[in-house]
């Protein structure tokens, strides 16, 4: 019999409280804009992998977690740094937010998270907003991202570049908090 893989549900938590644990969670760690998330990774016992943990990863991330400190990162051979970063972000948020509760309630169980989800399944698809809104705050913490971005003239290319995430990333940011249409 194989590993008991099981994937990530919701929480439930709102945006607004995932985004406060985000940014709760990298000053705890130390964690500043535009630092390594890749030293992040290995301090708390994380590997990152370009290549794929098994199926249905092969063009974005995975994470697959056998404990809080013994958990692997997988990255895409087709995305940029700037991405990656994400990805990695996002991963993180699974595991922060959605493991606790797949140990919990099945014991020895591995999370395994991929991008690819049950379209319908509601629980796995609120999963991954939640790992979504906690990697955009966990990168661009709102207040740092706003006075970076208000005191650069609103420049995206810039701000992508201060935070060390894609332009895409910086925008949907922007739009999140209010700064931009």
């Amino acid at each position: 019999m194989g590993t008991p893989y099981k994937s990530p549900l919701g929480i439930n938590a709102s945006k607004t409280d995932i985004e406060s644990f985000a940014e709760d969670v990298a000053q705890k760690a130390g964690f500043n804009p535009g630092d390594s998330i890749e030293k992040l990774v290995e301090r708390s016992g994380g590997k990152l992998e370009v290549g794929s943990s098994g199926s249905g990863d092969d063009e974005s991330g995975s994470i697959v977690a056998r404990a809080m400190n013994d958990y692997t990162i997988y990255l895409s051979r087709h995305t940029s740094l700037a991405r990656d970063r994400f990805t990695i972000a996002h991963e993180l948020g699974h595991l922060l937010l959605h493991f606790r509760k797949i140990q919990e309630e099945n014991p020895g169980a591995v999370m395994r998270a991929t991008r690819w989800v049950d379209e319908n399944d509601e629980q796995q698809k609120r999963a991954e907003w939640e790992a979504n809104w906690f990697a955009a705050a966990f990168l661009m913490p709102a207040e740092k991202f706003t006075d970076f971005f208000n005191e650069n003239d609103k420049n995206l290319d810039a701000t992508a570049n201060h935070f060390r995430v894609s332009v895409a990333a910086a925008e949907i940011r922007s739009k999140s908090l209010g700064l931009s249409t």
